[in-house]
């Protein structure tokens, strides 16, 4: 049951801030042993590192029946500390200044200097009580019970138990909270792990992004501010910026004498974490002694100058960097070359990061400024060098411009001319292959029938017979000839279309009655079916009108029906579909081809289209044809801007298969 309280700070009702003696009363039941069970079972359920150490900061207020419990991870780092904060029943989450408030407290700022276990009674009693009121609204406790975790004998975090009243600590609970401390410490280590995992990625982020960029872009200004971004958000502060030093008198570029050199400071590039984040009014440019900050850092270069704690811009020692209140700032130098011993590199400016909460700056987080300076301070210096010999780049690519330009179009022809010779052996080849067979074939046959010919007691029917198989193997050679010619054309653009303006229903019915007077030995039927979409008919046009290539479609579909006859079954019929759809691109005439017989495995599918590629069996089978006849088809589709399309399923035992090419072709302008 919880109760009321008057806060200490204010006398005023505080819910929540009192528990009865039942609800905060001790038990032990639990072995300590078991306890660091549930603590690695924690561990292992959350991979977020916060979420981990507020279920153990929980877990140990329910144990322990305490009113707030606060687990710190390597509380130094302030704000970026890892922490778990369990309160009045429930798991809170502190913003960010309040959280470094709270971790930079007297009470727990000492836990990694070494601090023994700490445990008051009433810290209202005590000469603590004046500081740790600032600290009320996060952890509102007057009993606290504090033990610093140890790994490998070093201080890795802290835990700390309290309750909103004054409560005497036992010794039972004392050495229990000893007892899961190594627990604690294991969890506090994972924590510390994921956060330098964490970390990790993002400095490795940084640095692969602005390698990338160092190689990738000569634009200083790019860099600059991919620098300072990813930087900034690497380091997690709110505001940074990137300042150059432009110096009056050069003998002090290099530092010879301790005095402050008369500089100024120039503004380059500048970032916050996000649009509504309170900007500081920082001029473009000021003099170098107005700047405490930039004149410190100037003196200690190439060290980085870190401040954990800055001045407020109401203090006596305000500069342009300092904010409304004390805040953080890391100014990591950009140095020059050095020359010689005598003369030290030139400071060409800063890197300044500011925070608004204080914070301790990490060997981990100085090491990356520090390297981020170096690879600005090698851009700002490359940009310098580029901009010098600019001039005489420009000079010396005038004068060789003439001889280059001659030298790469005789490279550029002759690489031009290799290409052409390997394509044209590549051709060559293929074609010698691909063709051999058939042109042998019909040569062969031919040769035997003129040999038969030539025998001088042949009957006037064999002659007759010989003369025809010599007029059909010529018949295919010139029609294997006229294939290649016209694929030759499409293939190097030559081709001519001739869009006209036709009836489709009349061009299908001339074409296909040659086409059934050649089945009926098969025993082949065709059908022929027109249609027309629903729009298409809203404008009362029944009749097919399309606008192409005469010559070309009835090269295509005389092709299509030639196939379809060759691999229908006997006593089957092919179909023809043709229809017109109208819609916001345009009129569209789709036409398919379908027959029943064998069908086409998948795997051929996407090689049907192939020059002199044939189906397999089929040369055992007697099929005759020479495997360019949809190499041309798709060829000539693709100049009348259509697409064809190919469905087909293999014939299995109980059913025959069926074939289907569709063809969409648009509406040419004649």
């Amino acid at each position: 049951m919880i109760e009321p309280s008057t806060s200490p700070q204010s006398g005023n009702v505080v819910p929540g801030y009192k528990q009865s003696y039942s609800a905060r009363k001790m038990y032990y039941a639990e072995d300590p042993n078991a306890i660091g069970q549930k603590i690695i079972q924690l561990v292992c359920a959350y991979p977020d590192p916060q979420t981990m150490l507020s279920e153990i900061a929980r877990l140990l207020g329910e144990i322990f029946c305490a009113d707030a419990c606060l687990l710190a991870a390597n509380p130094s780092r302030g704000d970026k500390a890892q922490m778990g904060l369990y309160r009045a029943g429930q798991s809170v989450v502190l913003p960010k200044e309040a959280k470094a408030q709270l971790l930079g407290h007297p009470l727990f700022a000492d836990v990694v200097a070494g601090a023994e276990p700490l445990a008051i009674a009433d810290l209202q009693g005590t000469d603590r009580w004046p500081e740790t009121r600032f600290c009320w609204e996060a952890l509102p406790v007057r009993a606290l019970l504090r033990i610093p975790t140890r790994d490998r004998g070093l201080a890795n975090g802290m835990i700390a138990i309290g309750h909103f009243q004054p409560h005497c600590w036992s010794s039972a609970e004392k050495d229990l909270l000893k007892a899961i401390a190594n627990s604690v410490t294991l969890a506090l280590s994972h924590a510390q792990l994921q956060q330098q995992v964490q970390i990790g990625h993002r400095y490795q982020a940084l640095l692969n992004k602005l390698s990338g960029a160092l190689h990738s872009t000569s634009k200083l200004s790019e860099i600059l501010s991919l620098a300072l971004a990813e930087t900034s958000q690497a380091l997690e502060v709110e505001r940074g910026w990137i300042v150059t030093l432009k110096y009056n008198d050069p003998l002090h570029t290099h530092r010879r004498r301790k005095s402050v050199p008369q500089a100024t400071v120039a503004v380059k590039e500048e970032w916050l974490a996000h649009s509504d984040a309170r900007a500081l009014s920082v001029e473009r440019s000021f003099p170098l002694a107005d700047c405490p900050f930039c004149t410190q850092a100037w003196q200690q270069a190439p060290q980085a100058l870190e401040i954990a704690q800055a001045e407020s811009a109401s203090s006596k020692k305000a500069s342009p960097f300092s904010g409304e209140r004390a805040n953080a700032l890391l100014l990591a130098p950009l140095m020059g070359r050095t020359s010689s011993e005598s003369n030290p590199a030139i400071v060409l400016g800063f890197l300044v990061f500011q925070d608004s909460s204080s914070r301790s700056w990490q060997a981990d987080e100085l090491e990356l400024a520090d390297w981020v300076s170096a690879q600005v301070s090698t851009a700002m210096l490359h940009n310098q060098a580029l901009l010098q010999v600019q001039s005489l780049v420009d000079e010396r690519t005038a004068q060789l411009k003439l001889s280059l330009d001659v030298q790469a179009k005789l490279s550029e022809k002759m690489r031009q001319q290799i290409e052409e010779l390997q394509q044209l052996n590549q051709l060559k080849d293929e074609f010698l292959d691909a063709i051999q067979h058939e042109l042998k074939t019909p040569l062969a046959t031919m040769k035997m029938a003129i040999r038969m010919l030539r025998q001088p007691e042949l009957t006037e029917e064999r002659r007759t017979r010989y003369l025809d198989i010599l007029e059909q193997e010529w018949s295919r050679e010139d029609h294997l000839i006229q294939d290649l010619l016209t694929l030759q054309k499409l293939e190097s653009n030559q081709f001519l279309i001739q869009p006209q303006q036709f009836d489709l229903k009349t061009f299908i019915d001339n074409l296909t009655q040659s086409f059934e007077q050649k089945w009926e030995s098969k025993g082949l039927t065709l059908k022929v079916d027109y249609s027309t979409s629903n729009a298409a008919r809203k404008s009362s046009d029944l009749a097919l009108i399309v606008d192409t290539d005469p010559g070309s479609l009835q090269r295509i579909l005389e092709e299509l029906l030639a196939n379809a006859g060759k691999y229908s079954d006997p006593e089957t019929t092919v179909k023809i579909a043709a229809t017109r759809q109208t819609s916001r691109e345009g009129d569209r005439i789709i036409l398919s081809v379908t027959n029943t017989g064998p069908g086409i495995e998948a795997e051929e599918i996407e090689a049907i289209f192939e020059k002199f590629h044939r189906g397999q069996g089929m040369t055992a089978q007697a099929v005759q044809g020479t495997g360019l006849g949809l190499a041309l088809v798709k060829s000539l589709v693709q100049h009348l801007d259509g697409t064809i399309e190919v469905t087909s399923c293999a014939a299995a035992r109980s059913r025959p298969g069926e074939t289907c090419f569709t063809i969409t072709l648009p509406q040419l302008q004649p």
